[in-house]
């Protein structure tokens, strides 16, 4: 029978030993070159956004319509040996398009659709105000003629916006559409800002648009959750 208390008694000391020194342990400091980005995204499964439709004219005279959109973050999953998030947010007419897998690297928010054999792009960023993250050339079936020069890149660092849930400082991604000849119904360019605020995420954004109505359908936060 002591054979048997002495062990345990060792094992005890030891482990409160222990628990004193970790008590006494400062935490450790951040690496010298780790930079800490702020955080626009707010990508953890369970966080949640709602947002009311908006339509506004080319004039910026915005008119409150009674539909509203539940967003949320539904899980997360690998793509590439890389961490995304599955995010819905409802695109009226395109049901397809409302799952949207994303993800943090560095100042940026990369977005990837498992759909068109589409690869990832760059949708955010809290630093770089400079790069055009990508641009192509918009087409329709098989004709020739070119619709739109579509580029995209970041724009209005600091901008207030007002929304039903209050105002937010933010930064918007832009979306240019150049039109050709035959489809600049409504000049050029026209354009899709997704406005996003530290701590948040999106506080406001323009859907996509129809080149022959001059209106923009946009949703504004309501209300949100984010752990």
């Amino acid at each position: 029978m002591k054979a048997l208390i002495f062990p345990s008694f060792i094992i005890l000391v030891l482990f409160a030993g222990c628990k004193k020194d970790r008590e006494v342990i400062p935490p450790l400091p951040s690496p010298p070159n780790e930079v800490i980005y702020p955080n626009f995204s707010q990508l953890k499964a369970g966080n949640y956004w709602v947002y009311q439709q908006f339509i506004v004219d080319s004039s910026g005279n915005a008119t409150p319509t009674n539909v509203y959109d539940s967003c949320y973050v539904e899980k997360d999953t690998l793509i590439n040996n890389n961490t995304y998030f599955k995010v819905y947010r409802p695109i009226p007419g395109m049901p397809q398009w409302g799952y949207t897998y994303l993800r943090d690297s560095l100042h940026y928010i990369v977005c990837y659709r498992n759909f068109q054999n589409q690869s990832s792009k760059i949708c955010f960023s809290s630093q770089d105000f400079n790069t055009t993250f990508y641009s192509y050339h918009m087409t329709y079936g098989n004709l020739q003629d070119t619709i739109a020069l579509v580029t995209a890149k970041m724009e209005d660092p600091g901008l207030i916006v007002s929304t039903p849930a209050g105002s937010f400082e933010t930064s918007t991604f832009k979306i240019n559409y150049n039109y050709g000849a035959n489809w600049d119904d409504f000049g050029n360019p026209r354009h899709q800002n997704t406005r996003y605020s530290e701590g948040v995420g999106i506080v406001s954004e323009e859907l996509p648009h129809i080149y022959s109505n001059p209106n923009y359908l946009e949703r504004r936060l309501v209300r949100y959750q984010v752990n």
